[in-house]
C-alpha cells in the first residue's frame, strides 16, 4: 500500500494540504482573538482611566454639602479601578507583550513609542488610585498636575492607536 505509506509520510511531515490550511485558519482567528482581546482590555483601561481623571478634576472638598454623594461615588469608584480597570491594564500588556514577540515587533521603533507611552498610561492609573486612596482617607489635598491626566490619556491614546495603524518606522 504505497498510497497509505505516503498519507502516514504527509501527515508525520506536516499533514495534508487541509490539515495545513486549517491549521492556518486557527492560526489567524488566534491572532484575530488575542487583538480583540487586547483592544478590549486596553478600552476598559483608558475609560476607566479618564472617568478617574474626571472624578479627581471634579470632586469637592471633604467638608462641602455634596461630600456624602461623593464619599459614595468615590467607594464605588475605587473599587471599579481595583476589580476592572487595574486588571484590564494588566491584560493589555500580558496580550500586547505576547503578541509583540510572536510577531518579532520588537524590531521596529514604533512598538519601543507605543511601550513608553503605555508605561506612562500605567504609571498615572497608580498616581490617580493613590489620589483615590488619599481622597478616600479624607485628604483635601489636590492631586498634582489633575488637569493634565484627561488630556494626557487621550493624546496618548490616539498617538499609539496612529503608530499601530500606521507603522511608520
Amino acid at each position: 500500500m504505497p498510497g497509505a505509506a505516503f498519507a502516514i509520510a504527509q501527515t508525520q511531515a506536516g499533514g495534508s494540504a487541509r490539515t495545513r490550511a486549517a491549521r492556518a485558519i486557527i492560526a489567524r482567528m488566534t491572532y484575530q482573538l488575542l487583538k480583540m482581546l487586547h483592544v478590549a482590555a486596553v478600552v476598559a483601561w483608558l475609560c476607566g482611566s479618564l472617568f478617574v481623571s474626571l472624578f479627581l478634576l471634579s470632586s469637592q472638598p471633604p467638608d462641602s454639602d455634596e461630600a456624602p454623594k461623593e464619599r459614595k461615588m468615590l467607594g464605588a469608584l475605587r473599587r471599579w479601578t481595583l476589580c476592572v480597570t487595574t486588571p484590564a491594564m494588566v491584560l493589555a500588556w500580558l496580550v500586547g507583550l505576547h503578541l509583540a514577540v510572536t510577531f518579532g515587533w520588537f524590531a521596529m521603533t514604533w512598538i519601543w513609542i507605543k511601550i513608553a507611552l503605555a508605561l506612562a498610561l500605567s504609571a498615572l492609573l497608580g498616581v490617580q488610585s493613590a489620589a483615590l486612596r488619599r481622597q478616600a482617607q479624607g485628604s483635601a489635598r489636590r492631586a498634582p498636575l489633575v488637569d493634565l491626566y484627561a488630556p494626557f490619556t487621550v493624546i496618548a491614546a490616539a498617538v499609539i492607536v496612529t503608530l499601530v495603524v500606521v507603522k511608520p518606522f
